[in-house]
């Protein structure tokens, strides 16, 4: 039987979620926004060198160097505020992409240089361009002894690594410095001055019954979508162990430095009333009473009763790795357990998954058995790697028994962090704040090269080729335009928009725009141009654009991007809703650490603007765990 027509509606519903939480504490800079991260770490700053040498040291606490990582197309992530807080590792290319946006969050002109075994990011600041590796650890002065090389001056002098009087601290620690000289002579590197993209939101929500425990060591999950051809002999643990890097600069209370991993668990009351409203998109469904029934079943026997229920975190959700180079062997990313109750032959009880916002749907688990039927479905192959899925649970009651329907629905998935961005304890006195929002983000990209188009997408002179996975121009002597409709059948307070584009021509020629029609596409007004800096010989490049403080009817909402001189291989346009909280919830947040061999805990309970305090011993601790979980007041 084909599944039925579901469309999920993003309303205005009331819900008794904590929304956009945002927990901080005093040892840790606020890496929940890149505009936070950035007035945190550069507080106090007067210069712009000053506020330079802050953002670089913040980046050496906060990224692992290990290669990677890689969400789809063998592109290795440039968002920044994906790499500072959901994975906390990169190599010399992105960390020189996250680098430059942070600089730029500053006020700041920045751009990526790229050469022949290394990427570096340079900031401009006293009159000219300098370069400063978060990923090796160090930066070069010149013969002054104060200012700052660029990379041009030291390909033209790369002997001034070695002729360090005064170096600054840290100093290429863990490289020889010959080596760094011999990569910057004769070499001509590129210059990127639209290196990353800026659409990830950090909106952390849970539900009431749904809980979020963060891990600052690893439980061997990381993101790997592909590995190199030879993966060598020396370092025979290198992929197998993942992120964890000994010769590091980043943060831990338990070296090596790692990635961290977080597991979250939503086990709702099925008969509720709190879950009915925060989990609306329903259909037929009614709650059963009485004994030998289970919670959920259908209210007109014979038709289809259908329950959606969303995933949504602003972590990328990661499986167990089996055979490493194996990657459709991944397991337990997101497992749905529960009961199906299946009375009559004829009945029918169907579990189907979603990546696209229920626009597309794959069936998972359907029963052949009578009874009350237990499932625990594997989600891995279908949701790992994404950042929100959707489950939606049909059953047809044919016969009107009132014996068919859903019972102790739970969900659990895995998702990967960065504990360098997390809150942590520290020895002595702690101090905590918590700050939620009435918000949550729809996620909206192209997964084209999985044949995933953009909602209600339409292209004009652009036509896809797989082998690149981009849209190209088909006639290059006239623009193309893709336009799409925004996303949710809901309002829509702010628009986070980056598009990737690829010059198919000499640079001069690349031009884009940004369009949005708030009518369905009956009238339009210009919300952005992007032509490529002077400068920018690279030939990739992301143009971003954040609209905020808007009210946008998602539902005759569109955009349209339009091309000369490029064609398109990436769009991404994620959405916040606003959302209307209908019962007074709190947070309660249970850390656990380790004093020597001894694992303690304490739990607060914690409203919207309150804070907290708890004190550790004055001897060193170990972060172990922070628990989320929402409570009704």
């Amino acid at each position: 039987m084909r599944p039925t027509i579901f469309i999920l509606l993003f309303t205005l519903a009331a819900s008794a979620e904590q929304l956009s939480i945002r927990l901080t504490g005093q040892a840790q800079p606020n890496c929940w926004d890149v505009a936070d991260i950035v007035s945190s770490v550069t507080k106090g700053a007067g210069s712009e060198r000053e506020k330079a040498l802050a953002l670089h040291k913040f980046g050496m606490a906060h990224q692992i160097h290990f290669n990677g990582p890689i969400e789809e197309r063998g592109h290795y992530i440039d968002d920044p505020l994906k790499l500072m807080a959901v994975y906390g590792f990169s190599l010399c290319g992105n960390n020189s992409k996250a680098m430059t946006a942070l600089y730029n969050e500053a006020g700041m002109r920045a751009r990526t240089r790229s050469m022949p075994g290394h990427s570096v990011p340079e900031v401009w600041f006293e009159g000219k361009w300098n370069y400063i590796d978060t990923d090796m650890f160090g930066y070069v002065f010149l013969e002054d002894g104060r200012r700052i090389a660029s990379v041009d001056e030291l390909v033209a002098a790369p002997d001034l690594f070695l002729k360090q009087k005064n170096p600054p601290d840290p100093y290429y620690p863990f490289d020889e410095k010959a080596d760094m000289a011999s990569v910057f002579r004769g070499a001509k590197p590129s210059r990127d001055h639209h290196p990353y993209s800026n659409a990830h939101t950090m909106n952390l929500a849970l539900r009431t019954n749904e809980s979020i425990e963060f891990y600052y060591r690893p439980r061997n999950r990381y993101l790997l979508t592909e590995l190199p051809d030879d993966l060598g002999v020396v370092y025979k643990d290198y992929w197998v162990v993942g992120p964890v890097r000994k010769n590091s600069l980043a943060w831990t209370d338990q070296p090596p430095a790692a990635y961290g991993n977080a597991l979250m668990e939503y086990t709702p009351d099925l008969r509720s009333s709190t879950f009915a409203k925060e989990n609306p998109r329903r259909a037929n469904v009614t709650v059963a009473s009485g004994r030998g029934k289970p919670q959920l079943t259908a209210e007109r026997p014979g038709e289809v009763a259908s329950l959606a229920v969303e995933v949504n975190t602003p972590f990328v959700i990661v499986g167990e790795q089996n055979d490493l180079t194996n990657f459709k062997d991944n397991s337990d990313a997101a497992v749905v357990k529960g009961l199906f109750w299946r009375k009559d032959r004829r009945d029918e009880n169907r579990i189907y998954v979603s990546t696209d916002a229920g626009r597309t749907w794959n069936k998972v688990w359907e029963s052949r058995y009578l009874g009350a039927i237990p499932f625990e479905v594997d989600l891995t192959r279908w949701v790992e790697g994404r950042y929100s899925y959707h489950l939606k649970f049909e059953w047809v009651d044919r016969a009107g028994s009132n014996a068919v329907g859903l019972e102790g629905l739970a969900l659990r998935t895995w998702v990967e962090v960065s504990p360098m961005a997390l809150p942590r304890l520290v020895s002595g006195r702690n101090t905590f704040q918590l700050q939620t929002a009435p918000r949550r983000t729809f996620y909206h990209e192209s997964y084209w090269h999985k044949g995933q188009d953009l909602r209600d997408q339409k292209v004009e002179n652009l036509a896809f080729d797989a082998g690149s996975s981009q849209y190209r121009l088909q006639d290059a002597g006239r623009p193309g335009a893709l336009t799409f409709r925004l996303g949710p059948d809901a309002a829509a307070e702010e628009l986070r928009f980056s598009v990737s584009a690829r010059a198919a021509g000499p640079m001069n020629r690349v031009a884009l725009s940004l369009d949005l029609s708030e009518d369905g596409g009956a009238t339009w007004r210009r919300l952005a141009d992007f032509k490529p800096d002077p400068e920018h010989n690279h030939n990739q490049m992301w143009f971003n654009h954040v609209l905020r403080g808007v009210n946008l009817d998602g539902a005759r909402t569109w955009l349209k991007v339009s091309t000369s001189g490029a064609n398109v291989e990436k769009v991404i346009a994620n959405t916040v809703l606003p959302v209307r909280p209908a019962t007074e919830t709190m947070l309660e947040v249970t850390h656990q650490w380790y004093e020597g061999a001894t694992l303690k805990s304490a739990t607060h309970t914690v409203a919207n603007g309150d804070g907290y305090e708890l004190e550790t011993s004055p001897g060193a601790i170990r972060n172990h765990a922070l628990r989320l979980r929402t409570i009704v007041r």
